[in-house]
């Protein structure tokens, strides 16, 4: 009961510390809070709803606030132009004048790379996607669009003589190469720069955590079916007993170009005891669980995200005793007894921290060792409620 204990208290004092979003005032004042209505934008978000740590609401938009930030998500205020012509002439019938074309915008940028004062920045509409890039000073788009001629597409490369003349003096080596084989894609734009920086570490392949990887630790209520079967598989008797458990497991995101893919090891612990035949067969024993399960966020809106996971199993029961009659003596099976099975699960995440979820592992089959003409067999279904402490970006 007192592992349970901690953990509560520990939910309820780290809670806040650890789902603080921020954004900067134009003042420049960095306020902590939550935002309230963060999903995984797949586009630029045009206003953000904010509450304070005092919980107070305000709506954040491009012209009251200089950036704003949620887990690695960074995003900054920009009030400039933007090209209009299509990057994609054959596949788009979005404007395809001869001439470059641009629209004043108050956006919100967000950061796909940095490095020491450099970063680069996407903006995704329904118009198109630009890249800008920053030196620390000024913000600049990377110019780039497709004109039309006789079904043919005439690239404008403006974005390739802008970085040229930007890092000539910087001892780059073969600059003009790199520079005259970039493609105007993300991930392009990343491995360039992570390229002449030498920051591996940051290029895209590196980047398997582009959502902040979440430390969960919750507990669960367990059903446990359990039955005994004789040496033709057929079921004596059943019982269903139910226990708490305690569980610690870690959310690890693939890239976003994914969506929300991630991986999820855990391990579990919880008593387990059944009893059959009005108490003539009783089994008593600890699980650890151990699982380790992909899962995909199929539905997410502003507040909530439902998620799937396929997982294997290997529960591993430690002390496990088995007892016949009227004998107070459990028999014990020499050294732990574990059998791979499946774990499916469901479930929902609420406002990204709180995880409910719904599992169910599949029937293990066990000797019942106090008397070998029957075998336990036990399914279970657990209900558990997890919080989820999202790790900071680097």
């Amino acid at each position: 009961m007192k592992p349970m204990l901690l953990l509560a208290f520990m939910v309820m004092s780290t809670s806040f510390a650890f789902s603080q979003d921020s954004y900067v005032t134009t003042n420049g004042e960095t306020i902590q809070g939550k935002i309230e209505n963060y999903k995984e934008w797949s586009k630029n978000p045009t206003s953000v709803i904010f509450k304070d740590i005092a919980n107070r609401t305000i709506t954040i938009t491009p012209e009251n606030c200089k950036s704003f930030s949620s887990g690695l998500d960074q995003y900054v205020s920009y009030h400039g132009t933007r090209i209009l012509n299509s990057e994609n002439v054959i596949g788009t019938q979005e404007l395809q004048s001869d001439q470059m074309v641009k629209d004043s915008i108050n956006v919100f940028l967000r950061k796909i790379y940095q490095y020491q004062n450099y970063s680069l920045y996407k903006l995704f509409d329904s118009k198109r996607t630009n890249f800008y890039f920053s030196d620390g000073r000024d913000i600049n788009e990377l110019e780039f669009y497709e004109t039309l001629n006789s079904s043919t597409a005439i690239p404008f490369y403006g974005y390739k003589y802008f970085l040229q003349q930007q890092f000539k003096n910087k001892n780059i080596p073969q600059l003009d190469f790199k520079v005259q084989h970039l493609n105007y894609k993300e991930n392009d734009l990343i491995n360039f720069f992570a390229g002449i920086f030498n920051d591996q570490a940051h290029a895209t392949e590196k980047l398997r955590n582009k959502y902040p990887s979440e430390i969960l630790i919750g507990l669960g209520a367990n059903s446990n079916v359990a039955g005994l079967e004789d040496v033709y598989g057929r079921y004596t008797f059943d019982n269903t007993s139910f226990s708490p458990s305690l569980e610690v497991g870690l959310r690890i995101y693939s890239q976003r170009n994914f969506g929300e893919l991630f991986f999820e090891p855990a391990v579990s612990v919880m008593s387990l005891s059944n009893s059959f035949n009005k108490d003539y067969f009783k089994v008593k024993t600890t699980m650890v669980n151990f699982s380790l399960g992909a899962g995909y966020a199929f539905v997410k809106k502003a507040n909530f995200t439902f998620y799937a996971v396929g997982a294997g199993s290997l529960p591993v029961l430690l002390n496990f005793e088995t007892r016949k009659g009227s004998s107070n003596k459990y028999v014990p099976t020499p050294g732990p007894d574990d059998r791979i099975t499946v774990r499916p699960e469901l479930g929902v995440a609420i406002k990204k921290s709180l995880n409910i979820s719904v599992a169910g592992m599949l029937p293990i089959r066990l000797p019942f060792t106090a008397d070998q003409t029957n075998a336990y067999k036990v399914s279970q279904a657990t209900v558990a409620l997890r919080y989820a402490f999202i790790q900071a970006g680097k």
